[in-house]
């Protein structure tokens, strides 16, 4: 511990902020070959080997006797480096450690003829076996084959995919995202967990493994550690034409991995060979040929223009010693967005409405741009027989323009432009692999990383936020964090052991990371109005000669469009920081920016964490039919303590599985184990900065004793008269029993001024500084995963499987709204709950009403007058996840390849995330929030295969690919639209008494060809034309359905189930009426529910030319 003590300190002085918080250290270069040093004089175990493969088998004589001593060399035809291994007494070698690539198997036995296998091709983390006969010769001879690789590995225990560099560089894939073919697995599905959030980064390709939420998977890159730890996202990743192939993890991993509950993701990138080879290539995407989605009309102008270029050069430096590969890609796009029907309907109202209180209007004709580039620079060394070096460097440089804009966004509103965001990315890493064989039986591999993330993301405005609830939103979106900038030292090293019939791993890996986040939550501030009514209602109000045409608002004409308000207070040690009673300095009303820049440094927040994990693993041979795979990982983080979470140091996680393979073309296999994922950090740093409870000593519901708290600058006005604001503060007229949200947000338009900030206040008073807490007991979420699997090879080559996996995951974090009155209403100088009023006319039967005050109908009274909202997480979700899988395969032909698989699965859970759109509807009845999870997809089929051209007709060099997908649908919460239920949350409510994602969408159907051509230029140079066509059918794919239905009961009795079935057919052409009559309820249900709101791409054409040698 005294040299991570010393290596601790070196790195917090080395990265001290210095007007930057993530400032680039200057000795870079000195820490890492420091580090690296270090490694190979500690005794320390990581890792480090999950990108390379291992080859076994047994080698006998004619007669089947076993041959013991016999000498095993492997060399790399692209390389010629070599590796070594003996048989033991059973005749059994293994071959550990070994980079992916093209192999020549040399073994000889003394008085036997010698064999030579160069056909062998090795993947990620494949588990590979080759027995061998040898035959008896009176003279030496030697017997070369070609031989393939078995496609069956019968000693692998884990459920895992391999993606292969054919099928990278054939496959058609949209934007060129490799980490889509994840997708191509079976027990795999696009995440979902941050559906009508954006607490995430958006951007990048989300992917379910098992139905587990997907912030919880783990992605390496050469096996460096590539997720940032605060949204749970990749970091960028290298360009498809630097990935040589990838590995997808599905279940039952070994105790190598650690950190998710999910799924596994390992990428090996390219390296450079004895030949000198490269490419030039240009992709081109244009709206000119492509089709029009049902969210572009032809009234709308419509652009889409991607160029995406590049070239690759690797080859010798210095033949057998010293190899270099580098990869260069720029990215260049611009998009017009689509906006769903209820957003462009509503454009004049809602532009009149901004008008009128002197905001910009929206602009629907702006384009979302992206422009990336994007550079990897590899070099493998040799440094003598025993030690292999490679570096890799890789950099991102993203400047994506508008970005939210036409996507939903947090309380589940589609974002309008105003609610755009610019990302400006720099993202690097160093890694740094040391192979060394200490022994024949005996390899270490080391590997340190560093890697930055700069990760910006300004508003495109500061305009406030007008919030139509689960519909669309404008201005400043309240939701997302600012900047996340991130450092990361990974050091690791792991050690292969090979005894007897057991090979062995031992490992040992740590994380020093340093986050500095940026979360201005609701600043100006987040405006409610429950519908286009209310927002005209609203700007009339600000604006009385404005005369903008009102429609319905189920709301009491005296809250003037608006029940509630929420507003940033920067609360913290900045310069700028809100001081009790006094008003904070106003915000100009050109709207530029939703805070001032004095006010940053209250709404940021840095921590410095680790994360620590040991394992060892055995593959135990018993028999060699049997192989028994057992280890134990421990994991746990620290550096949380002082904020938040206590380290905790219960991470023991046992895995085991079985592999029987009764011939060498079967195995069935198994396997059970625990997998600790990572603390969810995305709200804790949301919850910061801390400082003293609003309402010391006061018992809240759902917290448990001892439970810690920490804090946000939030403040939450919510229309609660009888409530009174401290005497003698400059608010009274706003905040107190005359003033009403709506004042509030008047004031804030015309003036720039927000109300003051109150931290206290005295029994009955309103106090709108709310609480973020985070319980301080919170547990490491963890998943218990089982397999059985079986898997056999007909023909030469053809393979079918069938298998069944299960996922339970426990601990999961979910979110709360703590400040909700009882309803039954308690009339103390406590809680300030007068007694429950009756529930509107029409309520659903054995539904809790909150609201204690009957003529407000939907507007209710906190549970605590003086605290604002109280928002809470925990550690008390979980999930449960059942599929069974079936897959056919055939990864090698002369005309043809392909691999096929369809999952069925049911996935559910009791939450979704911690944003407000996943609190529980009732807070005092949480179990109602089990049912089917955001990740639940019951049924899907994908198939990609491949069709080559005869060589000897006129389709020579001619390539046919193909990526076919078929979807059940996902699920969707029918959502009232407005705070029915008087809990002052307007985006949780639901219909009648009907559960979470009642609600099914569309199906997908998806087929996405490509058509190429080689044309050999010369010898050593070929030209490649391709044609990608992605929904070659031209499908209009629904991906959101809107689902929000107007009001809270259903209306006729008619219950709609699905998207476009008869029932929502009817609604939307305003055939169903007879809705409950209480207040706020309308007289007929939204005619936009069920249209969509976000759609899957229409037909697009993708050209391209790749020039290679």
């Amino acid at each position: 511990m005294e040299y991570w003590s010393f290596f601790k300190q070196f790195v917090e002085r080395t990265f001290a902020p210095k007007g930057n918080p993530m400032r680039p250290p200057f000795y870079l270069v000195v820490f890492l070959a420091g580090m690296l040093t270090a490694l190979l004089s500690v005794e320390s175990f990581g890792q480090a080997t999950i990108t390379y493969a291992q080859l076994n088998g047994t080698v006998q004589d004619a007669s089947g006797r076993v041959l013991p001593k016999a000498s095993v060399l492997l060399r790399s035809l692209d390389t010629n480096q070599t590796y070594k291994s003996v048989t033991n007494d059973a005749g059994f070698y293994v071959v550990p450690n070994l980079p992916p690539g093209r192999y020549e198997e040399v073994v000889e036995y003394s008085g036997l003829g010698k064999y030579t296998n160069s056909g062998i091709v090795l993947s990620v983390g494949q588990t590979a076996t080759v027995n061998l006969t040898l035959k008896l010769a009176t003279v030496r001879e030697t017997v070369e084959v070609t031989t393939e690789v078995p496609p069956v590995e019968p000693t692998r225990t884990e459920l895992s995919q391999v993606i292969d560099t054919k099928q990278i560089e054939s496959l058609p894939i949209s934007g060129r995202l490799f980490t889509d073919f994840a997708l191509l697995t079976p027990g795999v599905a696009t995440g979902r967990t941050s559906l009508q959030s954006t607490i995430t980064e958006f951007e990048v390709t989300r992917v379910s493994f098992g139905g587990m939420r997907d912030l919880s998977n783990i992605v390496t890159v050469d096996g460096a550690d590539t997720i940032n730890t605060v949204t749970g996202s990749q970091r960028a990743t290298p360009p498809q034409e630097a990935v040589s192939e990838f590995r997808v993890v599905n279940n039952n991993f070994g105790a190598e991995y650690g950190r998710a509950l999910g799924g596994i993701v390992n990428i090996v990138t390219k390296s450079g060979t004895n030949t000198l080879h490269g490419s030039v290539y240009e992709y081109l995407q244009s709206s000119a040929t492509d089709s029009r989605s049902l969210l572009q009309p032809r009234s709308q102008v419509f652009a889409l223009r991607q160029n995406q270029f590049g070239g690759t050069l690797g080859g010798p430096i210095r033949k057998d010693r010293t190899f270099l590969f580098m990869n260069y890609e720029g990215q260049r796009r611009g998009e017009s967005p689509s906006y769903p029907s209820f957003l462009t309907d509503n454009l004049a109202v809602l532009n009149a409405a901004k008008v009128a209180m002197g905001i910009a209007p929206e602009d629907l004709n702006i384009l979302k741009t992206k422009d990336n580039d994007y550079g990897i620079a590899k070099l493998d060394h040799q440094l003598n027989n025993q030690n292999r070096l490679s570096v890799r460097y890789n950099v991102e440089d993203g400047r994506d323009l508008h970005l939210l804009v036409g996507n939903t966004l947090d309380g589940g509103g589609i974002g309008a432009p105003s609610s755009g965001h610019d990302a400006l990315i720099r993202d690097q890493s160093l890694v740094g692999t040391l192979n060394s064989v200490l022994k024949s039986n005996l390899v270490n591999t080391a590997l340190v990383q560093y890697a930055r993330r700069h990760y910006d993301f300004p508003g495109d405005s500061g305009q406030p936020n007008l919030d139509i609830p689960n519909l669309f939103m404008t201005g400043h979106n309240f939701g997302v964090l600012d900047a996340i900038f991130e450092s990361r030292v990974q050091l690791s090293d792991s050690v292969s052991w090979v005894k007897g019939s057991h090979a062995a791993k031992f490992g040992f890996d740590s994380n020093y990371v340093m986050d500095y986040v940026t979360w201005p939550g609701f600043t100006p501030m987040r405006i409610v109005l429950p519908g286009v009514g209310c927002l005209a209602e609203f700007a009339n109000y600000v604006n009385p000669a404005a005369n903008v045409p009102v429609g319905f608002c189920p709301l009491p004409l005296f809250l003037n469009g608006t029940p509630i308000v929420f507003w940033g207070s920067p609360i913290g040690s900045g310069p700028s920081s809100a001081i009790q009673g006094t008003l904070p300095p106003p915000i100009p009303t050109d709207w530029q920016h939703a805070y001032l820049a004095a006010q940053t440094s209250n709404f940021s927040e840095t921590l410095n964490h680790s994360y620590w994990g040991f394992f060892a693993q055995d593959q135990w041979r018993l028999t060699q039919k049997l192989t028994f795979n057992y280890g134990l990982r421990y994991d746990f983080e620290s550096g949380l303590s002082k904020q938040v979470f206590p380290t905790h140091y219960h991470g023991f996680q046992p895995r085991i599985g079985l592999a029987y393979s009764p011939n060498n073309k079967t195995v069935i296999r198994s396997g059970f184990g625990i997998f600790d994922d990572r603390y969810n950090l995305s709200f804790f740093f949301i919850t910061q900065p801390q400082r003293p409870v609003v309402i010391p000593g006061v018992d809240l519901p759902g917290v448990r004793t001892g439970a810690g708290t920490a804090t946000w600058a939030l403040s939450q006005f919510v229309a609660a008269p009888g409530a009174m604001a401290p005497s003698g503060d400059p608010w009274s007229q706003v905040i107190g029993g005359a003033g009403l949200p709506a004042d509030a947000a008047k004031n804030l338009i015309l003036t720039g001024q927000v109300p003051p900030t109150f931290l206290t206040g005295p029994p009955g008073t309103l106090v709108p500084v709310g609480l973020g807490g985070v319980d301080h007991q919170s547990p490491i979420p963890y998943s218990e995963q089982g397999n059985l699997e079986i898997d056999r090879e007909i023909g030469n080559g053809f393979t079918i499987s069938a298998g069944y996996m299960f996922v339970a995951a426990h601990h999961l974090v979910r979110a709360e709204n703590l400040n909700v009155c009882p309803t039954r209403g308690v009339n103390d100088s406590t809680t300030f709950c007068p007694p429950a009023g009756p529930a509107p006319i029409g309520w659903p039967a054995g539904k809790d009403y909150f609201s204690p005050i009957p003529v407000l109908a939907a507007v209710g009274n906190p549970l605590y007058t003086n605290a604002g909202l109280l928002y809470f997480t925990d550690n008390t979700g979980s999930s449960a996840y059942h599929g069974l899988t079936l897959q056919a395969a055939k990864n090698a032909g002369r005309y043809a390849r392909f691999n096929a698989n369809y999952t069925l699965s049911h996935t559910l859970d009791d939450g979704t995330f911690t944003t407000f759109v996943s609190t529980p509807q009732d807070l005092y009845r949480r179990n109602l929030e089990r049912a089917n999870s955001n990740q639940d997809v019951r049924h899907r089929f994908v198939a990609n295969f491949t069709v080559y051209g005869p060589q000897n007709t006129l389709l020579r060099n001619f390539e046919l690919s193909n990526i076919v997908t078929i979807q059940s649908p996902r699920p969707f919460t029918m959502f009232v639209g407005f705070d029915a239920n008087g809990d002052t949350n307007p985006v949780t409510d639901r219909v009648g008494n009907q559960g979470r994602n009642t609600y099914w969408g569309d199906n997908l159907r998806s087929w996405d060809t490509r058509l190429s051509r080689a044309f050999h230029l010369k010898e050593n140079l070929t030209m490649d034309l391709m044609v990608d066509v992605f929904n070659v059918l031209n499908r209009q794919n629904v991906d959101e359905v809107n689902s929000v239905y107007g009001t809270y009961g259903f209306c006729n009795g008619q219950i709609p189930h699905g998207y476009g079935d008869a029932t929502t057919l009817a609604i939307q052409a305003g055939r169903v009426g007879s809705c409950p009559a209480g207040i706020g309820a309308p007289p007929f249900p939204s005619n936009g529910f069920g249209t969509a709101r976000t759609m899957l791409n229409p037909r697009q054409f993708q050209f391209a030319a790749k020039f290679s040698f």
